[in-house]
C-alpha cells in the first residue's frame, strides 16, 4: 500500500513496464498527500515544447572551454599571471556587465542598475590591485547577498497573504543572509569557492547541452541546448519509477506502512540497544563496540522517510517519520545521560580519543556526512544495491554523536555536549538533503506532484538548504580556528628557532600556543636569551599581543670519555 491512493500509473500496453513521463491518473478523492491538480498538460510536454527552440550551442561551448580553463589554471599553478584575484575581477565585470545588458532590455527602472554597478566596480578594483582587494572583494559579496537577502525577506513579509510563493521569497531571503554570513567570516575562501564553482557550473552545463544537442541531431537547428533546466528537467520526468517500485521504497523508509506499532517497537528497541553499545564503547574507548552500536542503530531509515516525505509532498508522512526521528534522537541523548551514572570516572571519558573525535566537527564532517547521506538514499531506493547501507551506516555515524551528547550534560560538559549534537545535525541536515537530490535523480515519487506542488516543495528543501548553511557557519570557524593555529605554531617554531640562533646548544622541547600565550620549553645547559626579545618577534609576526613564558631545564653537556 502506497502513501498515495488517489494515483495510480498507467502502463497501458506497454509490455515492458516502461512509463512515459509523468503520466498520472487521478482521483479527485486524493488525500492530501495525493496531487490534486487535474487537467493540466503533462510536465513533460510542456517542457519538450519549450527546448524546440533555437539555442546557441557554440556559445555555451566557449563558456564552458573557459571555465575549463580556470580551474586548470588554479590546478597547476594557483600563483600564475591569472591570479585568484584577477579571475574573480574578471568574473565580477562579467556578470555585471550581463545583468546590465539584462536589465537594459528588459527597460527597468534606474535602480535596477545600482547592483550590477557595484559588482563590476568590485571586480574592476580586482583587477587593478590584485593580491590585496580579495577580502575586499569577498566582503563586497556579503553586502550584496545580505541587501538582496533583506529585500526578499521584506517582499516575502509584506505580501504574506496574497501569492503561495511568498513563503519561498521569504526563505530564499534567508539563506542568502546565510550565504553572506559566511562571506562575511571568509571572504578570501567566498571569493575562490565562487570561482571554483561558477567555472564548474560552466563545464556542466556545456556537457549537458552537448549530450542534447547530439540526443537530437535529428532536429538540431529547432532544439534549445543552452536551457540546461529545462533539459534537466524534462530528463528527469522521463526517469520516474513505476508504481511497484516506488511501493518498495515507501516500505522501507515510512515506519507507518504496514503495522506502525509493530515497526515503532522495534525501532525503539533498536535505538535503546544502539545507544547502550554506542555509551559503554565510548566509555570503554573501543573503536569496535561504537562501530557495532553504528550498525545497530536504525535512525537512518526516519530521516530517510523526512526527505520521501518533503520531495512528494507528503505531509502525514513527513510528520510521522519527523516525529519518530525526533522521539529517537531524544530518547539516545535520555538514555545516555542515564547510563551516564553507572560510569565510575566520567571525567576521565570525557578526555578520551571517542569523544574528543566528536566534539570538534568541522567541513570535513559536513562532506563525510553529504557523501553518505546519497549513499544511503541510493541503497534504499535501489534494492540491488542494499548491501551498501551497513556501510552507510558506519559512514553516518548517528547514534554516537548522540550517545556523546548525554555523557556530556551529565559530566556538565555543555561545550563538548553543543559539540557532539552539532555534529550530529550536521549528519541529520545531510542526509535529508541528499537524499532528497537522489531521490529526484532516480526517479522516486511523481514528478507531476514535484511540479504541481513545487511553492511547498521547494520552500521545504530550501529550509533544508538553510540548514546545511547554518550549519556551516560553525564548522567553518572550527575549521578556521584549527588552521589559525596551526599556522600561529609554524610561525611560533620558526621565530623559537631564530631567537636562539644557530649556534645554539639548546634544544627545543615543546612549543604550545593559544590564543595570546605562547609556552616555550627548552633543555641544554645555557641560559637561554631574554623572553622579551621572544615576545617581542612573535607578535610582530602573529599580528597581535602575546604572553611568551620560556621553561629552561639545565642540563650538563655530555662530554665524551676515554676508555679506561
Amino acid at each position: 500500500m502506497t502513501d498515495d491512493p488517489g494515483i495510480t500509473h498507467d502502463n497501458g500496453d506497454d509490455p515492458t513496464g516502461e512509463l512515459e513521463p509523468v503520466t498520472v491518473v487521478e482521483d479527485v478523492t486524493a488525500s492530501d498527500d495525493a496531487i490534486g491538480e487535474a487537467g493540466d498538460p503533462s510536465t513533460a510536454q510542456k517542457l519538450e515544447a519549450k527546448l524546440r527552440r533555437p539555442g546557441s550551442l557554440a556559445a555555451l561551448v566557449t563558456q564552458g572551454l573557459v571555465g575549463a580553463a580556470i580551474l586548470f589554471l588554479l590546478a597547476a599553478d594557483p600563483y600564475a599571471f591569472t591570479s585568484l584575484e584577477q579571475m574573480a575581477g574578471l568574473a565580477f565585470v562579467a556578470f555585471g556587465l550581463f545583468e546590465a545588458i539584462s536589465v537594459t532590455r528588459r527597460r527597468a527602472p534606474l535602480k535596477h542598475y545600482l547592483q550590477p554597478a557595484a559588482v563590476v566596480v568590485a571586480g574592476v578594483v580586482l583587477l587593478l590591485w590584485p593580491g590585496r582587494t580579495v577580502n575586499v572583494a569577498g566582503i563586497v559579496a556579503a553586502a550584496l547577498l545580505a541587501f538582496r537577502g533583506l529585500l526578499d525577506i521584506w517582499a516575502g513579509l509584506r505580501r504574506w497573504y496574497e501569492e503561495g510563493s511568498n513563503s519561498w521569497v521569504f526563505v530564499r531571503g534567508l539563506i542568502m543572509l546565510a550565504v553572506a554570513a559566511i562571506a562575511f567570516l571568509f571572504p578570501k575562501a567566498a571569493i575562490s569557492f565562487a570561482i571554483v564553482g561558477m567555472s564548474a557550473f560552466t563545464i556542466a552545463r556545456a556537457l549537458i547541452g552537448v549530450w542534447w544537442a547530439a540526443s537530437n541531431r535529428e532536429s538540431l537547428g529547432s532544439a534549445d541546448p543552452t536551457d540546461t533546466f529545462a533539459i534537466v528537467t524534462y530528463w528527469l520526468s522521463s526517469k520516474e519509477m513505476d508504481a511497484a517500485e516506488a511501493e518498495e521504497v515507501d516500505a522501507r523508509v515510512f515506519l507507518h506502512i504496514g503495522s506502525l506499532h509493530d515497526r515503532v517497537w522495534r525501532f525503539a528497541i533498536l535505538m535503546l540497544l544502539a545507544t547502550v553499545i554506542a555509551t559503554f564503547g565510548i566509555a570503554t574507548d573501543s573503536t569496535a563496540v561504537v562501530i557495532g552500536a553504528m550498525l545497530v542503530a536504525p535512525l537512518m531509515t526516519p530521516i530517510l522517510g523526512i526527505s520521501a516525505g518533503l520531495i512528494n509532498g507528503k505531509s502525514r508522512s513527513t510528520v510521522i517519520s519527523a516525529t519518530i526521528t525526533g522521539l529517537g534522537v531524544g530518547g539516545a541523548v535520555f538514555s545516555a545521560w542515564a547510563l551516564a551514572a553507572t560510569i565510575p570516572d566520567l571525567q576521565t571519558v570525557m578526555e578520551n580519543s571517542q569523544v574528543l573525535s566528536r566534539t570538534a566537527p568541522s567541513l570535513l564532517d559536513l562532506a563525510i556526512a553529504i557523501a553518505a547521506g546519497a549513499a544511503g538514499a541510493y541503497g534504499v531506493s535501489r534494492a540491488d544495491s542494499s548491501d551498501a547501507l551497513p556501510g552507510v551506516a558506519v559512514a553516518i555515524a548517528l547514534v554516537p554523536p548522540l550517545a556523546v551528547t548525554g555523557l556530556a550534560l551529565h559530566a556538565r560538559e555543555f561545550g563538548q555536549a553543543q559539540g557532539a549534537f552539532l555534529l550530529f545535525l550536521t549528519n541529520f541536515f545531510s542526509i535529508l538533503l541528499m537524499a532528497g537530490l537522489v531521490f529526484i535523480i532516480v526517479g522516486y515519487g511523481s514528478w507531476s506532484r514535484l511540479y504541481h506542488r513545487r511553492n511547498r516543495i521547494r520552500v521545504s528543501f530550501a529550509a533544508v538548504v538553510l540548514g546545511v548553511i547554518v550549519i556551516s557557519i560553525p564548522l567553518g570557524l572550527t575549521a578556521k580556528n584549527v588552521l589559525q593555529q596551526a599556522s600561529d605554531l609554524r610561525t611560533a617554531n620558526s621565530v623559537v628557532f631564530e631567537w636562539l640562533g644557530e649556534d645554539t646548544t639548546l634544544r627545543v622541547a615543546d612549543v604550545a600556543i593559544s590564543d595570546h600565550e605562547v609556552e616555550v620549553q627548552l633543555v641544554g645547559p645555557d641560559r637561554p636569551p631574554p623572553a622579551v626579545d621572544l615576545a617581542q618577534r612573535i607578535a610582530e609576526e602573529a599580528g597581535r599581543d602575546v604572553t611568551v613564558s620560556v621553561r629552561w631545564v639545565p642540563e650538563r653537556e655530555e662530554v665524551g670519555r676515554a676508555d679506561r
